[in-house]
């Protein structure tokens, strides 16, 4: 009997501790954003949120007549969280943020600085940090966000696999979470750098569905290279072969295509398989130095020129030549990194690993140091198969 008065207690006491749903949120009471793009607004900030319609996302092939998406802004808050309040004013329900896959910065505001806009992400509950994070190039995020994409009916989806796919199969884009710009910002020995994405054609036009009703739409959202910081502002821009460069150097290169001009006219393209990659830091007569090496290993993507792959000679040229295209595209990021004294490759944080001692004997002045570092850069590229045939039947029929 006591041990059954005992458990019991203990059940009483349990139940009572329990909270249960306490602060519940159903679905009907909430608009799920997608997401999230901010730009500077006079003393403020504008906040556009992109929130999923789900009447039409559900809709069968065929039933939706309206846009699976709309783009909601607000442009009166001083502060971002003020301006995320300030969207309820237009917004039937209360706005969910913890699904958004994609932060979009105006490129006005990154130029001025984004730590703020990191302070507000990384403390409120609501946001998840697995979202990716990009500057809008030559626009605000607004006119990218307001973009209906005819291949995926939630557009923020679209950016989200596309930047995935892109790293995966092309190599010049920066896919980065919040949590990976934070960690660059607090490092002394590695700035940031995201992913620049642009509006290509009639923004307007683009927000209508009418972008949906053709094969070629009017309006698209492009990736278009890397965005350089210096610290938490923009600086500049990689252009397509310097993002390359940027991700051969930090080992970030998956999978990509290089062509390189034959002898006598035409291209040979090589299709990276596989890349090695190593950033050692050293001090050599009291000066730091940077030494980078890098193996790729390839197959043969297309000849569209009359080369001999059965010749040996012929594979050594083709891989020194893609060697040297290669080398070329990273001393071009590094060169124009240095142009905006923005270490986003992490040089510093390779020497501190290397001598800790002397790295901190010069942190505080890294730029100085960073602006006439000697880079040494190895590139060797190795052709691993030719394909199916070795000749190419091009050069037959023309015979």
């Amino acid at each position: 009997m006591r041990n059954t008065l005992m458990k019991l207690g203990i059940l009483v006491l349990a139940i009572l501790t329990l909270t249960g749903c306490w602060n519940r949120r159903e679905l009907n009471e909430l608009m799920v954003a997608s997401a999230l793009g901010i730009d500077k607004h006079d003393n403020g900030y504008e906040v556009t949120v992109q929130l999923i319609n789900p009447a039409e996302i559900a809709a069968k092939q065929g039933g939706g007549v309206r846009a699976p998406v709309i783009a909601l802004k607000a442009s009166e808050g001083k502060t971002v969280f003020e301006s995320m309040r300030e969207l309820t004013a237009t917004a039937p329900r209360k706005i969910y943020l913890s699904h958004i896959r994609i932060l979009v910065v105006g490129e006005e505001l990154a130029r001025q600085g984004i730590a703020e806009i990191l302070d507000i992400l990384s403390r409120d509950h609501e946001f998840r940090t697995d979202f990716y994070m990009m500057v809008a190039k030559d626009t605000t995020a607004r006119e990218v966000l307001k973009i209906l994409t005819p291949l995926d009916k939630i557009p923020s989806n679209k950016l989200f696999t596309s930047l995935e796919t892109t790293e995966q199969s092309w190599g010049a884009t920066a896919r980065v979470d919040l949590h990976g710009v934070i960690f660059d910002l607090v490092s002394k020995g590695k700035d940031p750098a995201l992913s620049a994405i642009r509006v290509i054609g009639n923004a307007d036009t683009g927000e209508s569905m009418a972008n949906l009703n053709f094969v070629q739409p009017p309006a698209i959202q492009q990736y278009n290279g890397v965005a350089v910081f210096r610290e938490d502002a923009l600086a500049g821009w990689f252009n397509t072969a310097e993002s390359k460069g940027y991700n051969y150097i930090l080992g970030n290169i998956r999978s990509t295509i290089e062509s390189v001009a034959c002898p006598n006219g035409g291209y040979a393209g090589m299709e990276v398989i596989r890349t090695q990659h190593k950033v050692k830091g050293a001090v050599e007569n009291g000066r730091p130095a940077i030494h980078v090496s890098l193996r790729v290993e390839g197959n043969i993507s297309e000849i569209a020129c009359g080369i001999d792959l059965g010749n040996p000679r012929t594979v050594t040229w083709l891989e020194t030549k893609v060697s040297g295209q290669i080398k070329d595209k990273m001393e071009s990021a590094v060169k124009k990194a240095k142009t905006y004294r923005a270490d986003v490759f992490g040089f510093g944080n390779a020497l501190h690993r290397a001598n800790p001692d002397f790295w901190r004997s010069i942190e505080q002045n890294w730029m100085d140091y960073f602006v006439d570092l000697p880079v040494q850069l190895e590139v060797k590229a190795e052709l691993r198969r030719t394909g199916s045939v070795v000749e190419s039947f091009i050069e037959k029929w023309k015979e």
